[in-house]
């Protein structure tokens, strides 16, 4: 099993925690949301760009997402929020709830048949939530494309696509340090992964749709759906010294019990 990190590529024995990246997911821009509640809690803050890589500013990339949309989310609804463009982010304000969603409809035909991806439409979507959950979520209808944590664990996730759970689909995970793992939804579209460091998390999923269609006078052959979780460990192994190689501390293994 190959461990990368954002430096370094090494070799490590199968237990290692965070393995390589599959090559579709390698350099490829996201949005993403982050918050602070303690240094502002009426803002959030939409990224775009790879989370251990680069975040994209305007003037450059970043001027690529339109015009993004935010809500704060709940079972009983749904508020959208203001969304203020800035040269590094796009900072969200208003009454922000442990649940919060934004997607970007705007992004222009991309030609990715280089790629074997053929012409496609990129939608991009993101949630940033509380965690661990006491309460199930339930499915929004803001993300076509969703990431919620399964309610009651702490090593669970299910992947969404109009509202019901996504099989045998790729993921990647982000951990605080720089490690990156790849894996795929089971049958019921969950996906099984310790979070044992402190930090910020982000998952990522991408799915093509089989639909065609024109947007802004360009015809594509199908839409590619992305869409980014991100979490915050409070608690857990302190990410500092385990990134690029560290041994010892980074290694941990998958949980071994499958979701409920």
């Amino acid at each position: 099993m190959k461990i990368i990190s954002a430096r370094a590529r090494i070799t490590w024995a199968t237990t290692v925690f965070f393995a390589c990246l599959a090559a579709p997911y390698a350099n490829a821009h996201y949005i993403w949301l982050e918050r602070n509640d303690k240094a502002n809690p009426q803002e959030a803050r939409l990224y775009f760009g790879e989370v251990a890589e680069v975040r994209e500013q305007s003037p450059g990339r970043m001027d690529d997402i339109k015009g993004p949309k935010a809500w704060a989310v709940s079972n009983a609804g749904s508020t959208e929020l203001a969304v203020r463009r800035t040269q590094k982010y796009f900072a969200i304000t208003g009454v922000l709830s442990p649940q919060l969603v934004a997607i970007e409809a705007g992004y222009e035909v991309r030609d990715l048949s280089s790629s074997g991806i053929g012409i496609v439409k990129p939608m991009y979507y993101a949630r940033h939530s509380a965690w661990p959950l006491k309460q199930a979520l339930a499915p929004g209808k803001e993300l076509k494309l969703d990431i919620q944590p399964v309610a009651g664990r702490t090593d669970s996730f299910v992947v969404l696509f109009d509202g019901k759970p996504l099989p045998k689909n790729k993921a990647v995970i982000y951990a605080p340090n720089d490690w990156e793992k790849e894996y795929k939804t089971n049958d019921a579209g969950q996906l099984l992964m310790a979070l044992p460091w402190k930090g910020q998390y982000a998952i990522e999923v991408i799915f093509k749709g089989p639909a065609a269609g024109e947007f802004e006078g360009k015809k594509f052959d199908a839409y590619r759906h992305r869409a980014v979780l991100t979490v915050v460990q409070a608690g857990g192994i302190d990410p500092k010294g385990t990134g690029g190689g560290a041994s010892g501390v980074g290694m941990m293994a998958d949980p071994a019990t499958p979701p409920e």
